[in-house]
């Protein structure tokens, strides 16, 4: 039989969420730092990660469905890093 259960804050602000992953040349904790300054604030960003130690740099972020990809690469570029979405 179905038991209800309750969601814990954690499960309940991921429900609406997605994941944009984007390639990048972000390969040091100082550009890594830069980028998650520059991204912190955008509004429905709730986790932002860079894999450094992969080839393509990987930058992903976990945010709200009405946080547009274009606005992450303009972003990212516009300090001077590259950044392109990847599908």
């Amino acid at each position: 039989m179905f038991e209800p259960t309750t969601l814990d804050f954690n499960q309940t602000a991921t429900i609406n969420q997605q994941v944009l992953v984007f390639g990048s040349n972000i390969d040091t904790q100082l550009k890594e730092t830069v980028v998650k300054i520059l991204l912190q604030d955008l509004p429905g960003v709730t986790d932002i990660s860079v894999d450094r130690d992969n080839w393509e740099r990987i930058l992903r972020l976990e945010c709200n469905p009405e946080v547009p990809s274009d606005l992450v690469v303009a972003k990212v570029r516009s300090v001077g890093f590259k950044c392109y979405e990847l599908v």
